[in-house]
């Protein structure tokens, strides 16, 4: 039920007089009568599970004796509230009911809905969330509907989305241009997919390209039209029995898979998956992934899609856009770009007020994070189900001035803090294009209003020429601008999301961040002390790269320069005499940056072995490696491998396999130094010795796991720490993730990463935020 109707059953049961409305504080009840204390515990302790009260204030006013109680009209709502929007709901069972009888009146239709489903971000207008402030305006409720609206008994009482075929909402089938089609919308777009025609089908936040997702040639059809090779392609199953048919599902992923937020989880293929007919198009879907991203029919119209095609069927449903725009939302968009994509369009006429793409969520092992509890999560993309709610912060990372934060280059968010909420926009993608970054100020303009947060500081990435730099620079004019350090907004943000104080040592592992001595970090342990200052302890030593590696890389390039400097050459076995001619140019005529990058290394052992040559989109070699060392004999073990620490000067040493790290007061850094050069030479020679490329990717995964859980494991001792995060988009990495972990465990280390905001580029705003919102404006 809705927290409002909630409140209206409670004073009920217990003989409560007054009133409960929307008010620019918050929900406001005004009770009278004798069972008051026990009616103000109840409403925190027998909250609906969907409502999240942040807080309960008391207050003892004046008022007229009221006859009874009910929901009053909500009040203006005005600068400085403290509301929230909700994000948008999963179908709930009773709903699914409702719409698969075909005795009820809402048997088949698609924008069925209740008090615990049903759109919420994606159709509000504007605050207090009325029907009035919301797309659903439009549609006058029919008598059925309203009787439903205004009787307490029913789960749609003050349901503000209600409707039903007779006064809702309604479907139309377009093709590709713009003619409706004849004949029930539904049932031609579900034919139209079976016989393998795509269909950009009007989802909740914006349009999907839906189709078949077993027929391997409609697959391979979709990527060509959308120009997206390999990039992992989102798959929607009807219900868990055709998720276990596909993949592996573990106590904590279905728990994500079923949740009200619904998002993609990336889950392990299934070794049932083979080369048959009935797989191509599933391999098809990930090629070069050792997972399938997987969600759950979400709202009524893809359940109905469901019930046509069979509940067995799978499909591709990915995002509708060009690379780099945002998902579009209504049908003239479709029509107008992406027409050469669908073949047809299945639209509606409830408006799409805010645009929300999928989440992305990686399943975990439950684990303690600090005040959060277990978190079974990872987030890769924190999008429709988890936005727009805001990230509850600690006293110690109150937010003093509000901050209005602009994120990183590749995982585009915002995120405006004031005092201890921060709110995180959804995912915008990379502002490469006027429609990105129109998206960007359109989605702050309306959580200006919502929020009532005015910046008073601007806080940007410290690269120089990023677009969100650069838009931050815009948008400040006379407010300040702080610039706060990649690795260090990354450790940041872990800490305040999961409210764990310093001092704790963070290794922020990631492709591209701008460092404070000019030079391109990714591979840093971090001290972030108890007052919140930093300082770098350790990292990758440099290598210069060429300029195409500065951001997403060509990873055959990468190979190459790093090779040029370890071994003065690129071995001609190893098939990479096209980039090493361009990098050694590079190379000599300067155009190279340092650069002690995780990331960067991922992609060069990863062409190195062949197991990705060329990247068509962010992490691709990362991900190629990973599920090729996953393929490894899993009896190898790295034999010998271990740290020793000799003396005051701490030299570190690995085997032949792994990292040298060696640290010496007299460097400029007075970091401790990873050199890889020893692993790349064995990688090289391993390649070229004929050893296969899965056992060569479990050695280096092995190697880094080793290294970084020692380096770590000496930097806490001596710096008094019993606290590691892990943060940064290589740690997605489920192999490095759960091997440093459990190797920093073993040695009584409390080992966290982030669960609520994503460890990649995405979680940059609050961490951010906080830094710069402790400074003064």
């Amino acid at each position: 039920m809705g927290f409002r109707p909630f409140i209206f059953r409670l004073a009920q049961e217990l003989g409560i007089k007054g009133r409960v409305s929307n008010s620019a504080r918050g929900v406001e009840v005004l009770c009278q009568g004798t069972r008051v204390r026990e009616f103000t515990r109840r409403i925190r302790t027998d909250a609906p599970p969907l409502a999240a009260i942040a807080q309960i204030t008391v207050e003892h006013v004046r008022n007229r004796r009221f006859p009874d109680f009910r929901i009053g009209c909500s009040g203006r709502h005005g600068p400085g509230q403290d509301l929230e929007v909700l994000p948008d709901l999963a179908t709930c069972p009773d709903c699914r009911t409702d719409f698969t009888d075909p005795g009820n009146r809402r048997a088949g239709y698609a924008f069925t809905n209740c008090t615990q489903c049903g759109p919420r971000y994606s159709i509000i207008t504007g605050l207090p969330y009325d029907r009035p402030l919301t797309t659903m305006r439009q549609f006058q409720m029919c008598p059925a509907c309203q009787g439903e609206y205004a009787n307490p008994a029913d789960r749609r009482f003050h349901a503000q989305p209600n409707a039903c075929p007779r006064c809702g909402p309604k479907l139309r089938l377009l093709d590709r241009r713009g003619r409706e089609l004849a004949g029930a919308p539904l049932e031609r777009a579900a034919r139209a997919i079976a016989k393998g025609r795509i269909v950009a089908v009007k989802g909740i936040g914006g349009f999907q390209l839906a189709c078949d997702a077993r027929n391997a040639r409609t697959v391979a059809r979709l990527r060509r039209r959308k120009d997206r090779p390999t990039k992992p392609l989102a798959l929607m199953c009807a219900d868990m029995a055709g998720v276990r048919l596909i993949c592996s599902v573990s106590r904590e992923a279905e728990r994500l898979l079923v949740s009200p937020a619904a998002p993609i989880v990336l889950l392990p293929k299934s070794d049932r998956l083979d080369r048959s007919d009935r797989s191509d198009g599933l391999l098809l879907a990930a090629p070069n992934s050792p997972r399938l991203g997987v969600m759950l029919a979400y709202s009524p119209l893809h359940h109905l899609l469901f019930d046509r095609l069979g509940r067995d069927a799978v499909l591709v449903m990915t995002s509708c856009n060009r690379r780099d725009e945002p998902i579009a939302t209504t049908a003239e968009d479709v029509l107008a770009s992406l027409a050469d994509i669908a073949d047809l369009v299945l639209d509606h006429d409830r408006p799409i007020a805010n645009r929300c793409d999928d989440s992305v969520v990686l399943a975990g092992r439950p684990r303690p994070a600090g005040r959060t509890g277990r978190t079974p999560q990872i987030l890769v993309r924190r999008s429709r189900g988890y936005a727009p709610a805001p990230v509850r912060l600690a006293p110690m990372f109150h937010v003093k001035h509000p901050v209005l934060a602009l994120g990183g280059e590749l995982q585009v968010y915002f995120g405006l803090a004031r005092e201890r909420r921060c709110f995180v926009s959804p995912y915008i993608g990379r502002l490469e294009s006027p429609k990105a970054e129109r998206f960007l100020l359109d989605t702050l303009a309306r959580y200006r209003r919502w929020t009532g947060i005015e910046p008073a500081v601007v806080a940007c990435d410290l690269h120089p020429d990023y677009e969100t730099t650069r838009l931050a620079e815009r948008l400040a004019r006379r407010l300040p601008l702080v610039r706060v350090q990649h690795h260090y907004a990354h450790v940041l943000s872990a800490m305040a999301e999961l409210g764990v104080a310093g001092p704790v040592l963070g290794l922020a592992f990631d492709g591209t961040g701008y460092g404070l001595d000019g030079a391109i970090w990714g591979s840093e342990f971090i001290l972030v002390r108890k007052d919140l200052s930093w300082k770098r302890l350790a990292h990758l030593a440099y290598r210069q790269l060429t300029e195409t590696a500065a951001g997403i890389a060509d990873p055959g390039q990468v190979a190459a320069a790093y090779l040029l400097q370890t071994l003065g050459e690129v071995p001609s076995g190893l098939a990479l005499a096209r980039q090493a001619g361009s990098a050694k140019t590079a190379l000599d005529q300067g155009r190279s940056t340092p650069s002690s990058s995780m990331g960067r290394l991922f992609d060069a052992v990863a062409a190195i072995t062949g197991v990705c040559r060329r990247a068509t989109y962010e992490g691709e070699p990362a991900v190629a490696l990973e599920t090729a060392a996953g393929r490894a004999d899993a009896s190898y073990r790295l034999q010998g491998t271990s740290y020793r620490s000799q003396g005051a000067d701490q030299k570190l040493q690995v085997t032949s396999h792994g990292l040298q790290a060696t640290s010496h007061k007299s460097r400029a850094s007075g970091c401790v130094l990873l050199d890889p050069d020893p692993m790349l030479r064995r990688v090289v020679a391993d390649t070229l010795s004929g050893v296969p490329a899965p056992e060569v990717a479990h050695r280096f995964h092995l190697a880094v796991v080793r290294a970084a859980t020692g380096v770590a494991a000496d930097l806490a001792q001596a710096n008094g720490v019993n606290t590691v995060f892990l943060t940064g988009g290589v740690f997605q990495n489920s192999i490095l993730r759960g091997r440093i972990a459990q190797l920093l465990e073993k040695r009584s280390l409390r080992v966290l990463w982030p669960a609520f905001l994503p460890m990649n580029d995405g979680g940059l705003v609050l961490g951010q935020a906080v830094a710069a919102g402790r400074r003064t404006a």
